[in-house]
């Protein structure tokens, strides 16, 4: 019955994928082995476990079992390894044993901080206070604002799937109906900080950076503690230049990236720059120009590392509206987490009429 609801919803036209193993048939996209003795020997089951149908809790629950498989016994041996060590390691497991954190059925992706959990947030907070006072000015946005300004940044048609919409909780609403969302990034509020009053080309580069308080609608099945959440503060910051001060302005921020994780025990580090996404606004013209003068950052990153920085590209990787470089951190049993990112933009500010005044008054 399974099979066939598949086999319904697939578009007339499209060819069904059917497997034979033996007497068996199975309708699968595949591909599937030869025969079962290709696997070798170097395999093993995980664990069973149970799931609904389509992920839907009104469906019947099937069986899920999981196994894993690999070229040798001693590259097979190793992962299990690894997953012990992950095991130990895990932050949910040392959050509850330290009474760091919890999470809960009603804040779904929201952390419920206890004292000393919050003590330790507080001092990276203060930590990159520290390091952001002397070239950075520290400014707060609303959480909430109305929705024009998210299809004015194109966030509202780009972005609307991952963000949370507000509308008062009354029966009597007075507000003329007017539709909210929550805030799942920095960007749009500080081009609005900008734009408060002229300004000329004598104050740029202009820095502002944010603890801002964000939220991102994630898939239930996608959260997973504290690495991916609905709601998170995000340590931001953007900077208002000119198109010449644009490449030392990015060396400066990969020069602050890279001190920090330094300071935490982050030594080998990999920057990648993500390229034009299949879905972006912007000309292509406008693409061009940021690709090449961070591609030309890129390059400086790794000389001016000795080859200490590792470099690399991840084509159709960027934001819809612009390039970004892409930090990745491995932990201590060498798994690679992507974190800190630089981003260009050229577009947010066109779309807000965000100006200066040039050295010719223009």
């Amino acid at each position: 019955a399974f099979k066939v609801e598949l086999v319904d919803a697939i578009p007339e036209g499209q060819d069904l994928k059917i497997y034979k193993q033996g007497e068996w048939f199975d309708l699968c996209r595949g591909p599937h082995l030869p025969s079962t003795g290709k696997i070798g020997t170097a395999f093993k089951l995980m664990k069973v476990a149970g799931a609904y149908w389509r992920g839907d809790s009104n469906n019947p629950m099937l069986t899920r079992i999981y196994g894993t498989a690999w070229h040798d016994q001693a590259e097979l041996d190793a992962y299990l390894h690894r997953l012990e060590e992950a095991e130990k390691r895990d932050h949910r497991r040392l959050g509850r044993e330290m009474d760091l954190f919890h999470f809960q059925e009603e804040g779904p992706g929201t952390v419920f901080w206890h004292p000393k959990g919050w003590t330790l947030f507080q001092e990276l907070v203060a930590y990159m206070r520290r390091r952001l006072k002397a070239t950075y000015d520290e400014v707060n946005a609303p959480q909430v604002l109305d929705k024009s300004l998210w299809e004015i940044s194109g966030h509202w048609g780009w972005y609307r799937d991952n963000m949370f919409k507000v509308q008062s909780a009354g029966d009597d609403i007075d507000d003329n109906d007017r539709v909210y969302a929550l805030k799942p990034m920095n960007c749009p509020g500080h081009v609005q900080i900008f734009k408060h009053g002229l300004k000329s080309y004598r104050d740029l580069p202009l820095r502002l950076a944010e603890f801002g308080a964000v939220h991102r609608y994630e898939p239930s099945g996608a959260l997973h503690g504290l690495m991916r959440v609905r709601g998170f503060t995000q340590d931001d910051a953007h900077i208002f230049c000119t198109e010449e001060q644009m490449a030392a302005e990015c060396l400066k921020i990969n020069d602050l990236i890279l001190s920090t994780y330094a300071d935490f025990g982050f030594d080998e580090v990999i920057v990648k720059l993500s390229t034009r996404p299949e879905k972006r606004v912007g000309s292509d013209e406008v693409w061009d120009h940021a690709e090449a003068v961070m591609g030309r950052v890129l390059e400086q990153i790794a000389e001016q590392s000795g080859g200490k920085i590792k470099t690399g590209i991840l084509p159709g990787e960027g934001a819809f509206y612009g390039p970004k470089f892409e930090y990745t951190l491995s932990d201590a049993i060498g798994r690679e987490w992507q974190c800190g990112t630089t981003q260009v933009d050229f577009n947010l500010p066109e779309r807000f009429g965000a100006f200066y005044v040039d050295a010719d008054g223009q």
